[in-house]
């Protein structure tokens, strides 16, 4: 291993600007989407012919 690379390794992740761990980060992201895809079925099954 290099130099740089050894020493990236060494050191822990930088915390997100927001929600202050990446877990939170992550569920937040998957809560979005699973709020997305269920406004876009409600929407669909409501304009359906």
């Amino acid at each position: 291993m290099t130099e740089p690379e050894a020493r990236r390794a060494s050191q822990p992740d930088e915390p997100p600007p927001f929600l202050r761990t990446w877990r939170r980060v992550y569920l937040a992201v998957i809560g979005w989407l699973a709020i997305l895809i269920l406004a876009f079925y409600l929407f669909a099954r409501r304009f359906a012919p």
